[in-house]
C-alpha cells in the first residue's frame, strides 16, 4: 500500500509549511485526487487517521476532492469529462485522445492556526 508513504510525504511536506509559516498547528489540509492518481481514496484516509497523529499536524481534518476524468481529442481538438474509463472522443470517436486531468494526487491548501503573537508580527509586516 504505497497510500501510507504518499500520506506521509503529505504530512512531511504539511509540516514544512507549518515551521515556515510559524503556525502552531493544522486545521485542515486539502488535497485534490482524480480517478487515475494511482491511489484509493478509503486507503488514503485510513493512512491519513493512522499517520498524522505522529506529526505536528495532529488534529488535522483531510478533505480529499474528487476530480473528474478530463481529455482533449488530438484528432478534432475536443474538450471533454469522460464518464467512467471509456477513452473515446464524445464528438468524432477517435481514440487518439490525451488525458488533460485527474490523474493527480495533489495537495491544494492549509489551514494553518497561529498563535496570536504570530498573527501580530505577520499584521505589522504588511
Amino acid at each position: 500500500m504505497h497510500e501510507f508513504s504518499l500520506v506521509r510525504s503529505l504530512l512531511r511536506q504539511v509540516g514544512d509549511l507549518l515551521v515556515e509559516h510559524g503556525g502552531v498547528g493544522v486545521k485542515a489540509i486539502r488535497v485534490e485526487m482524480g480517478p487515475l492518481s494511482g491511489v484509493e481514496r478509503q486507503l488514503v484516509e485510513l493512512a491519513f487517521d493512522q499517520e498524522v497523529v505522529m506529526t505536528p499536524c495532529r488534529g488535522a481534518r483531510l478533505v480529499i476532492e474528487e476530480v473528474s476524468l478530463t481529455a482533449i481529442c488530438q484528432d478534432c481538438r475536443a474538450e471533454f469529462q469522460m464518464q467512467g474509463f471509456d477513452f473515446v472522443c464524445h464528438s468524432c470517436e477517435s481514440r487518439q485522445i490525451q488525458i488533460t486531468g485527474g490523474d493527480e494526487f495533489r495537495l491544494l491548501d492549509v489551514d494553518i492556526a497561529v498563535s496570536e503573537a504570530s498573527r501580530s508580527e505577520l499584521h505589522q509586516r504588511v
